[in-house]
């Protein structure tokens, strides 16, 4: 059996959410001028909002946002509702994809493999994401979970994807980086789950994906393995 598509996750896998936090935090630290302690520079803010999502992102941005209360940026702390809202219109003006994100997926086109995209989010946003990304038009098709209804890890954006493409489920890659959306939910899905080791949040009660890659560059050596002998 060979494979004959690959479904990608966004956001730690082709959305370098690093850079795009480091780059919008000049905004952020306007945006909350009232709240910033002094001392805190855009630079600090920017590693600062880096490290809490690398620690706590699978568990919710709102365990991402206590971790950085705790760190001091802040001299008066904004309402978890303001800070989201206020990442959530910057993710509208700031995207930075990852250096190997466009060559990866051309290079697979170019082996003939299908590619789709399931994000979860809002829709609006996430489209603008692959707008400001330049991927409008890079996968076969993009599912955008805020717009079909119904978001990962529920099976159906999977099985959608599968109906769409044209392809079964048991010859698809699904690469993304979250233990429980990405690597379990395509798992059940049918697929082989290609796990992005992205970001330092563990979730020890999820059975890790047998395929683990450092990033999406590594991934067209690897499929060049498994289509010679497919896990």
């Amino acid at each position: 059996m060979r494979y004959e598509g690959v479904v990608f996750d966004l956001d730690h896998t082709l959305f370098d959410r690093y850079a795009t936090l480091k780059a919008l935090s000049a905004d952020f630290c306007e945006m909350f001028k009232d709240c910033i302690a002094p001392e805190t520079t855009a630079e600090m803010m920017g590693e600062q909002l880096c490290d809490s999502d690398r620690k706590h992102i699978y568990y919710g941005w709102s365990r991402v946002f206590a971790d950085l209360c705790e760190k001091g940026v802040f001299c008066t702390a904004p309402t978890y509702e303001r800070y989201r809202e206020a990442l959530l219109t910057l993710f509208q003006k700031y995207a930075v994809p990852f250096s190997f994100t466009y060559s990866v997926l051309d290079e697979l086109r170019s082996r003939g493999l299908k590619l789709g995209l399931i994000t979860n989010g809002n829709g609006q946003i996430q489209a603008r994401k692959l707008e400001l990304l330049k991927l409008t038009d890079a996968f076969d098709y993009a599912l955008l979970c805020g717009k079909f209804g119904v978001q990962k890890p529920d099976r159906a954006p999977f099985d959608h994807m599968v109906e769409v493409l044209g392809i079964p489920a048991e010859k698809l890659l699904f690469v993304g980086d979250n233990p429980v959306c990405d690597v379990d939910a395509s798992r059940n899905a049918g697929y082989t789950p290609v796990e992005i080791l992205t970001t330092d949040c563990k979730m020890p009660e999820i059975d890790s994906a047998k395929l683990q890659l450092k990033t999406v560059k590594e991934l067209p050596a690897l499929i060049d393995l498994l289509q010679k002998s497919p896990v």
